[in-house]
């Protein structure tokens, strides 16, 4: 992510608490709390995306369902989503003990790691969801999901 970028969410953390009038200690420890990392500039992009939405959700007072974006998306980049949320509720199904569809940060970072995806589903082109698709499949194999 470029600088402009990162500038841009990180002042919008800044807004967002401003609006819901939390203070520098408060923010800090939601930020900790969110990604283990109390520095705004020491995160990444998904780090400060998972922040800001933690600050819209507890400013919406509702939790919301983080992979209802899957059923929204057009064309082409909604069935690679569908397959992705379906890879996420069989790697979910393999946990001991078994839960729902993995996080949507967990398979971000699976992402990240594996495809240097650095921005958040839901922004993907189709060719970048495809490699993650590609991705979380060889996930999958590897740990005998």
């Amino acid at each position: 992510m470029d600088a402009l970028k990162k500038a841009a969410r990180i002042r919008a953390v800044h807004a967002a608490c401003r609006a819901q009038g939390i203070d520098d200690d408060t923010r800090k420890a939601i930020q900790l709390q969110t990604t283990g990392k109390a520095s705004l500039k020491d995160m990444s992009a998904l780090d400060l995306n998972d922040v800001l939405n933690h600050l819209n959700k507890r400013a919406s007072g509702k939790a919301g369902n983080e992979w209802a974006f899957v059923f929204r998306l057009p064309g082409e980049r909604q069935g690679l989503a569908r397959k992705i949320f379906r890879l996420a509720e069989r790697m979910g199904a393999a946990q001991k003990p078994p839960i729902g569809p993995m996080s949507k940060r967990y398979i971000e970072g699976i992402a990240e790691h594996m495809v240097g995806c650095d921005t958040v589903l839901e922004f993907c082109d189709a060719t970048l969801l495809h490699k993650v698709v590609q991705a979380l499949e060889v996930y999958c194999k590897r740990h005998g999901i």
